[in-house]
């Protein structure tokens, strides 16, 4: 797989996640939060569609900068989403393994296949030897 495609798919992937928070936000937080107070609802609303608008402009960044012809910039490209995916992933952790402590639980199963397949696929556009 070419470097190019990598950064396209992992930015497709995290347009894929932003626009899946949208619609939660859109059609059911109360579902999910269930009988929360509306000072809840309120902070969890601000809180996801920042989260939601961070994952479309990282995706749209990726896709963009799949058009850089240099090959030592698209790796350094690919390092840096290496190193979002590292901090999210340890973060992404942290709650699952700290769930009913700390906090309330881990991400969703969307969240996990983006914090799996994206680290796997930058790492094998970083040791792939020709590309």
């Amino acid at each position: 797989m070419k470097l190019k495609n990598i950064l396209k798919t992992t930015g497709s992937l995290h347009i894929l996640l932003g626009l899946l928070i949208i619609f939660l936000l859109i059609f059911s937080v109360e579902t999910i939060a269930g009988n929360t107070s509306n000072e809840t609802l309120l902070l969890i609303r601000g809180t996801a569609d920042v989260v939601a608008a961070s994952n479309l402009g990282i995706g749209l960044l990726l896709i963009i900068c799949s058009s850089i012809k240099d090959k030592k910039s698209l790796k350094k490209v690919l390092s840096g989403e290496l190193a979002l995916m590292a901090c999210l992933l340890a973060v992404a952790l942290f709650n699952t393994f700290n769930a009913g402590t700390i906090v309330d639980g881990g991400p969703p199963p969307p969240f996990w296949v983006v914090l799996i397949v994206n680290p796997i696929l930058c790492t094998y556009g970083l040791v792939k030897k020709k590309n």
